[in-house]
């Protein structure tokens, strides 16, 4: 959590230190925003289904170069009692349409790091974005935000359970207002969804104590059976079982938030 929060704001004192030397070459601004997204996380495997409320503060940054070009950052996190997620990332987009300042589609590439209560190591991956708005009358604008993450890297359970997670992908999405309240203060309310499905692999002993893995056959889909146990290992299980389960995390819900125009 604390280096994801330095991340982002280092991300934030980038944008504003870069504001000013790159707006002698050309068109440059940029929005720092604090929100607050109240979501819930549901949780779903082959054997179970949980949802829980949840919700917390995020921090997110815009740079805007010459009309056509930016970068994103954000950091967003789900926290309730005993489970939490933690998002950040950092996209640099392209203008490929851009009539006017809020009338524009945009294509991005970046790379995101997500920490998830019960994996010991955090995950992280390349992400494609795309990014739309519209403006509306009042002084108003409609958005949206898509993102795809095709290949996440692995991750091991955490100390309490032995196993690890694999073939994880994501994908998230974002609809929203913002209102121009005074030239430099924007008002954003909208809806965002985080979703994240991986293959779960948990190692269950056949007959207690502790082993060496020494992968041998499979024994279907799910079940790999594993080798005996080395013979200097007194007391120890002969044989453990692999089981494999597919499963969804989402963390969803609307949020309120304030940006300061640069």
């Amino acid at each position: 959590m604390k280096n994801a929060i330095k991340i982002v704001a280092l991300c934030c004192l980038c944008c504003l230190s870069l504001a000013l030397p790159l707006n002698a070459a050309g068109p440059i601004d940029g929005e720092v925003s604090a929100i607050w997204w109240a979501n819930d996380i549901d949780a779903k495997s082959a054997t179970d289904a949980t949802s829980v409320d949840a919700g917390a503060a995020g921090l997110r940054a815009e740079l805007r170069m010459f009309k056509r070009y930016g970068l994103n950052a954000g950091h967003y996190r789900s926290d309730a009692e005993g489970t939490s997620i933690d998002y950040t990332n950092i996209d640099f987009m392209w203008r490929a349409l851009a009539p006017t300042e809020n009338n524009f589609v945009a294509l991005g590439v970046g790379w995101q790091s997500m920490g998830i209560d019960g994996f010991a190591t955090d995950t992280s991956g390349l992400r494609f974005s795309v990014e739309g708005r519209v403006e509306l009358p009042v002084g108003l604008y409609a958005y949206g935000h898509g993102s795809y993450l095709p290949s996440l890297q692995d991750a091991e359970l955490d100390g309490s359970v032995l196993g690890n997670v694999e073939d994880l992908d994501a994908h998230e999405y974002e609809l929203g207002v913002a209102w121009a309240a005074t030239p430099i203060i924007r008002v954003h309310a909208g809806y965002r969804v985080s979703s994240l499905s991986f293959t779960e692999n948990v190692t269950e002993l056949a007959g207690g104590g502790q082993f060496p893995l020494v992968p041998v056959t499979s024994d279907g889909p799910g079940f790999q059976q594993l080798g005996p146990a080395s013979s200097s290992c007194d007391g120890c299980s002969s044989t453990a079982i692999i089981s494999s389960s597919t499963s969804e995390k989402e963390s969803a819900g609307f949020y309120l938030g304030v940006g300061f125009k640069f």
